[in-house]
């Protein structure tokens, strides 16, 4: 009986294990599938009591973490002697604290079917598959957030299947993956039970089977019907430096990184070229009143462009001469008279930028540098000029935060995502990364110019397709056309609204047959 205990625990950490592999660089939907119909199946026949379910689902959380976010350990191995004494507790502190939340799920999920006596299968699917994105926009909110590997990007292995994201949002495109990875149950009870399956339950198959298929026909509808005007006057030049991590602050390195750029950005004629676009702090110094460096840096300018580039910005203390008060991690844009404006990031990463409770934290430092405790936080979502464009700046992590993307008032032209993935070696991580900022595209129906120190450097079109790129470890540039952005989605004028209305017509429907019971 106990060996009968530990079976299901373990069958739930391989089943969460599983779905990773529906995610960047693999897009194997199918893994999905019967990862959550296991889960499912788990706590819902397997669990006899909350307790139990709060155990499966902390188990499933765990695998689903542990494989998903494995790649944060290589991080820590940039600076071996400093951080590699923490790739223990990344690889499981990490995917524990993550995994509460699908503990959370699994217990509530229990509760709420004994408190309602939900007995139909469509009605337990729903519950679940509401309670699952519940728990994915806590993720994404909570603690300042985490949304990584939604569920939702699992169907990203088309461009077809991730279109309904312009209404719904990536929150509303997990629900529906829910729903979809669940048919399974559904085909179980009607092939393998001996109980007939109720009309409900029927009727209930029927309609995910058509939003299956109407999700593909509309994806497949608007891609082909939707008209991208492609810009011959305004053309980018986006510039993968490609520099190890280990190099790219070396005090011996810094200046031939630096001019690396420079000697890549010139590698080609730039007459037509209305904007360099370079990756987060490729400039390895403080852009300031550094005449030296404004005068290299105005060799990268394009004659009747700008340079976009990631740089530390410092600000100074008014009493102590030189002393730094505070740093950010920044993207400015500068022109033929130097620098035009200037962006500071907004959401920074915990541990890696800044010390969550840092003065209870003394002994652990952050993996990045920056001034004090950490960096300083921006102002939030911004809208830039960059002559003939505008343009909204995200800094690396900042990308995966699908409401924290623009300046509604002020809609830009285009997204630029400058990030630094060397990190992350040739893990999963960069991919994933990737998968996360193409969303960003589609949701809002804004381009999307993305550069890596490296990782993954691309232009991607309002529809999320990949028109121009560059991969992971190579070095060089591309030179790439703007395209125009489309008329603001659903998504982008009305958030996750729509989204709403689906939820809480859903749980008006719930209600009315507890009512009738």
């Amino acid at each position: 009986m106990l060996q009968k205990f530990r079976n299901k625990f373990f069958i739930a950490i391989c089943s969460g294990a599983l779905c990773a592999l529906a995610f960047a660089p693999f897009h194997f939907f199918i893994a999905a599938i019967i990862s959550i119909s296991t889960f499912y199946f788990l706590v819902e026949k397997k669990s006899s009591n909350i307790k139990q379910a709060a155990i499966l689902g902390f188990c499933y959380g765990f695998g689903y973490f542990l494989a998903g976010l494995y790649w944060i350990s290589i991080s820590l191995l940039v600076d071996a002697a400093k951080f590699a004494w923490l790739i223990p507790f990344a690889l499981t502190l990490v995917p524990s604290v993550l995994a509460l939340y699908f503990s959370a799920l699994a217990a509530s999920y229990k509760k709420l079917n004994s408190k309602f006596h939900f007995t139909k299968n469509h009605q337990k699917i729903l519950l679940f598959a509401m309670l699952w994105m519940l728990f994915e926009v806590l993720r994404s909110v909570l603690f300042t957030g985490f949304p990584w590997n939604l569920i939702g990007y699992s169907l990203m292995f088309s461009d077809a299947t991730i279109q309904t994201a312009s209404i719904f949002g990536i929150h509303g495109l997990g629900f529906f993956a829910t729903l979809f990875c669940l048919t399974p149950i559904l085909l179980i009870q009607y092939f393998g039970s001996r109980k007939s399956p109720s009309k409900s339950d029927k009727i209930f198959a029927v309609i995910l089977l058509t939003l299956f298929i109407g999700n593909i026909i509309f994806g497949y509808q608007r891609l082909q019907n939707t008209k991208i005007i492609i810009s011959n006057e305004s053309k980018l030049r986006l510039v993968q430096g490609n520099i190890e991590q280990d190099m790219k602050w070396n005090p011996g390195q810094k200046y031939r990184n630096f001019i690396k750029h420079v000697e890549l950005t010139n590698a080609a004629d730039k007459e037509n070229i209305a904007a360099v676009i370079w990756s987060e702090t490729a400039v390895p110094y403080i852009i300031d009143d550094n005449a030296e460096l404004l005068s290299e840096l105005q060799k990268a300018v394009p004659q009747n462009g700008v340079l976009i580039t990631g740089a530390l910005r410092v600000e100074y203390s008014q009493t102590e001469p030189r002393a730094v008060k505070n740093v950010w991690n920044s993207v400015f844009t500068l022109d033929k008279n130097g620098v035009a404006n200037y962006y500071d990031k907004h959401h920074l990463v915990p541990f890696g930028e800044y010390i969550p409770f840092a003065k209870y934290l003394p002994f652990i430092d952050k993996i990045t540098g920056g001034g004090g405790e950490g960096f300083a936080v921006g102002n939030g979502p911004q809208t830039l000029a960059a002559n003939s464009f505008s343009f909204s700046p995200l800094i690396c992590y900042e990308v995966i935060f699908s409401d924290k993307i623009i300046n509604k008032k002020n809609r830009p032209d285009l997204l630029v995502n400058v990030t630094n993935d060397a990190w992350f070696g040739t893990s999963s991580g960069p991919f994933q990364h990737f998968d996360m900022s193409k969303m960003r595209a589609v949701e809002y129906g804004i381009p999307l110019a993305r550069v890596a120190n490296t990782g993954i450097s691309a232009f991607v079109d309002p529809l999320g397709r990949v028109l121009w790129r560059i991969n992971l470890n190579q070095e060089g540039f591309i030179d790439v056309n703007l395209v125009n952005k489309l008329d603001a989605t659903i998504f982008s004028r009305f958030n996750y609204w729509p989204l709403i209305l689906v939820v809480l017509a859903i749980i008006g429907l719930l209600s009315i047959n507890v009512r009738k019971k």
